[in-house]
């Protein structure tokens, strides 16, 4: 009877802790963090491993590896439960630990989300616990030669026995979470399944608001024509790629472009097709900013390329293959146009090759479109401190 109480009153001890945590943030990365740290932690629940697979979009019954905490192996998991005994860290100071969190379980994590399983229907064990909406524990060698889904976790994380927990929110589920107890070898309780419920339910309405937040977030930071990111988004990310850029000795380089002559094509054609126009330079720059970069839409003709990581020479050969791209590119009507193409004028500033400090990188781009167009459009300038500046 004490140690019932005692487990009571730990598990109590556990939700409390975690229901203050997962108020904390609408970050979807770090509410999986406390929520597995919940689940594995000495001090939480104590079992060894814990993965969460969320559906791909909330409508649909594709499920996607999304977080992990827990040893890839048997070696590994002793080695982490003896860094916790010598460091005595409480469920607190686990969850305050993301970025070590992360770091430690980087290959686990990147293996979780290599995951997915198409369609419930597909896999028997995802398709019991998404129907029944209850959690199930699961023999991996009674399941192994039955559901493609225990065999892939056998064969990638030695998985041996299992529980299946379904994350309710709504009367539906968004996700499952899989929990092994892969160093101690510890066998599953339906007592065990009693304690993770509750839990299980406070972290999926928690990584449902998160979701639904990121949802709106993109909403709000893209543009509603061209799908690209908008002035609001590189507002919110300038000062964190500036200080970046300072603090690591990295170039950041930012390109302004504005389509020549653009109200005499949306007089001459209208305005649908001046769209269209715009839709398709936004494929452009898509299709040739590089993966670490971003492209944005900064308002009416005018875009943006921010370049974390571009000299001012890397940034220019793009810079000119942007420019000759449009000027080449089929839009329709553009012989009506006052130089017979559409094309764009491109200012360019790069730190720390054209400016001291990267907070003026936008605006001395800007003042480089400028000098585009004033001598004669239809070509870069790269921003420079002397009086004439730099023009290719």
């Amino acid at each position: 009877m004490k140690r019932f109480f005692y487990k009571q009153s730990k598990n109590l001890h556990v939700l409390r802790e975690i229901s203050l945590a997962l108020q904390s943030t609408l970050q979807k990365n770090k509410l999986m963090h406390i929520f597995l740290t919940a689940v594995t932690a000495g001090y939480g629940l104590g079992f060894n491993r814990a993965m969460i697979f969320l559906k791909k979009d909330l409508d649909q019954e594709t499920f996607v590896g999304n977080a992990a905490i827990g040893p890839l192996s048997i070696q590994e998991g002793h080695q982490i439960w003896e860094n916790v005994v010598s460091q005595r860290l409480t469920l607190r100071d686990f969850i305050k630990l993301q970025k070590e969190a992360e770091e430690n379980d980087q290959e686990l994590n990147r293996k979780v989300r290599d995951l997915e399983f198409n369609n419930a229907e597909n896999y028997p064990v995802l398709k019991h616990v998404i129907d029944n909406k209850d959690p199930l524990l699961v023999n991996v060698t009674e399941w192994y030669s039955r559901c493609k889904m225990v065999k892939k976790l056998n064969d990638d994380f030695d998985v041996k026995n299992m529980a299946v927990i379904p994350l309710m929110t709504r009367g539906r589920a968004i996700g499952v979470m899989v929990i092994d107890n892969i160093v101690d070898g510890k066998p599953f309780s339906y007592e065990d399944l009693d304690n993770i419920m509750p839990l299980a339910t406070q972290g999926a309405m928690a990584i449902e608001n998160a979701v639904l937040y990121e949802r709106t977030q993109e909403l709000v930071m893209t543009d509603g024509l061209t799908r690209l990111r908008n002035k609001r988004y590189l507002e919110t990310i300038t000062q964190d790629l500036y200080t970046d850029a300072k603090l690591q000795c990295i170039p950041l380089a930012v390109m302004m472009i504005d389509l020549d002559y653009f109200k005499v094509y949306n007089d001459t054609n209208g305005h649908l097709m001046g769209d269209q126009v715009l839709l398709q330079v936004a494929e452009i720059l898509s299709d040739l900013t590089p993966d670490e970069g971003v492209a944005i839409r900064f308002g009416g003709e005018e875009f943006c390329v921010i370049l974390p990581g571009y000299s001012k020479s890397h940034a220019l050969t793009l810079a000119e293959n942007i420019r000759k791209t449009i000027n080449e590119y089929p839009f329709k009507s553009r012989e009506r146009q006052p130089d017979g193409a559409l094309s764009a004028s491109i200012g360019l500033s790069s730190y720390p090759d054209c400016i001291q400090e990267p907070e003026s990188l936008i605006e001395t781009a800007d003042q480089a479109v400028y000098a585009s167009k004033k001598n004669g459009r239809n070509r870069v300038t790269v921003f420079s401190s002397s009086p004439k500046g730099v023009q290719s």
